[in-house]
């Protein structure tokens, strides 16, 4: 059962239903004097979610809540993943070094944003939700205004986001306040690892001044040992549990991802098994409020 708990007007929402409690007050006498007992009536009320995921790359919502994704279609619920670093590079200048040396790792060819974004597509296919694509290129093709590189190694990956990208943010910020739907349910990268696009977009979606859910970033909360948000009551987040099909429709989607398989795991294999590892411990199948 998947429970996602409103502590006002008396309301929960179970699996795409929602549950609408009334309260009557009914005066029950007897030796000793009286008491009130509230009589509860449950109301079903058959509604579809819109979710909307944030991914700040082509595989990131997918890695992070595939499973989750998936039941949440299977349950009748409109999944949209939208990523947002989705661009191609201009190839009317030479790309920075650090880009040209993860292309050759990846051996995605001479068009690697399009290859990453056919694979998306097939993964997005495998979880079941539909794509969208933003307009900005991934961190290791942007280049400062002075026109160096902002990743220049490994290292910078995981840097705050530099101050002359803050108009970046902004940007962002104000396309996603046209382009989101008022109805939809938006779910944000928490940014557990510190990527720097993980960051960006974070930042970006806590401008809206809306209800955002956050999702934990896979693989780096396992990869890096980081703990998940702790001292929210269990009942303000939102739960949706991931059966042994759920996991093999992640699994199929984060497969679909062959350019990053190496880098990230090693191997399908190695994929495969921190998945399964990540899985059975309960993760991907949690989403923690803010905004």
């Amino acid at each position: 059962m998947s429970l996602l708990y409103s502590q006002n007007a008396g309301q929960v929402q179970e699996a795409g239903r929602n549950l609408f409690f009334s309260g009557s007050n009914e005066s029950l006498g007897g030796q000793g004097g009286g008491y009130n007992r509230v009589i509860l009536e449950i109301i079903f009320e058959e509604v579809s979610m819109h979710w909307i995921y944030l991914s700040p790359h082509y595989d990131d919502a997918v890695l992070s809540c595939g499973g989750m994704i998936w039941e949440q279609s299977q349950a009748g619920d409109t999944v949209e993943i939208w990523t947002i670093c989705a661009v191609s590079p201009s190839r009317g200048r030479a790309l920075p070094a650090f880009a040209a040396t993860l292309e050759t790792q990846w051996n995605a060819g001479r068009r690697a944003v399009s290859r990453r974004r056919a694979e998306d597509r097939l993964a997005c296919a495998e979880v079941g939700a539909v794509p969208f694509y933003g307009r900005l290129t991934d961190c290791i093709y942007r280049r400062l205004p002075d026109g160096e590189a902002l990743i220049k190694a490994g290292e910078d990956l995981w840097l705050p986001v530099h101050p002359a990208e803050m108009e970046l943010v902004q940007s962002l910020r104000t396309w996603l306040r046209h382009k989101l739907p008022h109805e939809a349910r938006v779910v944000c990268p928490l940014s557990l690892g510190n990527h720097v696009d993980h960051r960006l977009v974070r930042s970006a979606a806590e401008g809206l001044r809306r209800m955002l859910w956050y999702y934990a970033d896979f693989p780096y909360v396992t990869q890096r040992g980081i703990r998940l948000p702790q001292g929210w009551p269990e009942g303000d987040l939102y739960h949706r549990p991931v059966s042994e099909a759920g996991f093999e429709a992640w699994c199929a989607g984060v497969a679909a991802y062959k350019t990053q398989i190496g880098s990230l795991f090693g191997s399908q294999e190695g994929m495969r098994a921190q998945l399964e590892a990540y899985w059975r411990s309960g993760g991907g199948s949690w989403l923690w409020p803010g905004g």
